[in-house]
């Protein structure tokens, strides 16, 4: 049976405005009441399922393919403390692919944007979902500007804080935000689960272009890796020392393959395009907002050797109650939620790609039988829920120092392979 929101577990009770008995950690700060959207999880959850206006560009972009009510728990519990934590000023829209949906994709971006495999419900291959969710945040943000955000992901600071002032103010040169991780020795990786920009943004529209161009009479992202547009960028092999990474348990060319539109963003970043001037190693260094994705919103599993079993384990540790003995146990589950609520932006939590990982806390989440873990009263999983809603950090957030990467330039239009018109050079030498 498929969860409702009248089987999201009772949060904390975020209208009390007595806050003399919480704890504030360090590095932290409490948040005013009336800064919160203070409706109950129930009026929340209702509102989400009902199409909103755009208004602005203060837009959160989120996505399940087959909707809110059949998002797990703790999936509709992180869109629910999205809204509370933001408020007024910025509109959640969670959006599906459900046939006669008001929160239906269709009702935002028109067929055009996306391929054949798409519009007929064709895609098939074992991340359909992910996919589809890939195909739809780059023209949403281009058309409507704002945030995407995954739906398996924690927030613990404001955007507004995160990037978006930096965004909004004329002074700044940024006009995007991502986080990266090193996804080959030596070389950061946007990854697509955190995007940030004003709408009708270049990069996003030449980002999508090449993504899309993959989908062409195919449905599914088999051999992406391969393709005329990509085949001349390595695959992706992140080191596992640096990122305290078991054996990933997956061939580099399916994972490369899943990540796909990240290695269209890594195409664009080296792309001089000599049709239009559009340069995006210039691009890539002076005006996207790069923070480290480990940092960001890898915390807990770089934390934790990238086992769900390990997450699990700690966030279910009783943190208050009769019978709790703050051991060594206890110690690491404080440290852990602590440092995270202080120290890390958002925190990502995925599926796949499916068989990567021993274990993944989503899928422990995911359960019936733990599908209250996320929340149950008296863990450090509560507590870090409650943090994420009433808790400000108090550090800034440091953008990576990217420079001028001193790789292989193409010069090349945008759909155009390496191999038939491209001309490359050093990137400390032609074009830069």
């Amino acid at each position: 049976m498929a969860p409702s929101a009248t089987d999201v577990a009772p949060q904390p009770d975020i209208t009390s405005t007595d806050t003399s008995k919480v704890g504030v950690p360090p590095g932290l700060k409490l948040i005013p009441p009336e800064k919160l959207d203070l409706r109950s999880d129930e009026e929340i959850a209702t509102w989400l399922q009902t199409r909103h206006p755009v208004t602005s560009d203060k837009n959160v972009w989120a996505f399940w393919h087959s909707g809110y009510s059949q998002m797990a728990p703790w999936v509709q519990r992180n869109i629910i403390n999205w809204v509370r934590r933001l408020g007024p000023e910025w509109t959640v829209h969670l959006l599906d692919r459900v046939p006669g949906s008001e929160t239906n994709v269709s009702h935002f971006v028109d067929s055009s944007f996306f391929p054949e495999c798409f519009n007929s419900n064709t895609m098939d291959g074992p991340s359909v979902g992910p996919h589809s969710g890939d195909l739809i945040r780059l023209p949403l943000l281009l058309l409507y500007g704002g945030v995407w955000i995954d739906a398996g992901s924690f927030l613990f600071r404001h955007l507004d804080d995160i990037c978006w002032k930096k965004i909004e103010d004329p002074e700044s040169p940024y006009e995007m935000a991502v986080f990266a991780i090193e996804m080959r020795p030596g070389v950061e990786i946007a990854i697509n689960g955190f995007i940030a920009t004003k709408r009708g943004n270049p990069f996003i529209k030449r980002w999508h272009e090449i993504f899309k161009a993959l989908w062409d009479g195919v449905t599914n992202s088999q051999g992406f890796h391969k393709h005329p547009l990509l085949r001349h960028l390595p695959l992706l092999c992140p080191p596992a020392d640096k990122l305290n990474l078991p054996d990933l348990q997956v061939v580099m060319e399916y994972f490369t393959d899943y990540l796909s539109q990240c290695m269209c963003f890594e195409r664009l970043r080296k792309l001089i395009d000599p049709s239009d001037g559009f340069n995006g190693p210039e691009y890539f260094s002076n005006n996207i907002f790069i923070c480290r994705a480990l940092q960001e919103t890898y915390y807990f599993q770089q934390a934790t050797g990238w086992s769900g079993t390990r997450q699990f384990d700690l966030l279910n540790t009783k943190r208050t109650g009769d019978g709790v003995v703050k051991d060594e146990k206890w110690h690491a589950a404080e440290d852990f939620v602590h440092d995270a609520l202080a120290n890390t932006a958002t925190m990502k939590l995925s599926h796949g790609p499916p068989g990567a990982l021993e274990s993944f806390l989503a899928d422990l989440w995911d359960s019936k039988e733990h599908h209250d873990k996320d929340n149950q009263e008296g863990t450090f999983a509560a507590y870090l829920r409650y943090g994420s809603v009433h808790f400000d950090q108090t550090r800034e957030m440091e953008p990576i120092k990217t420079g001028w990467p001193n790789e292989e330039v193409l010069h090349a239009g945008v759909l155009e392979p390496k191999n038939e018109i491209g001309e490359v050079t050093n990137g400390g030498e032609k074009g830069l």
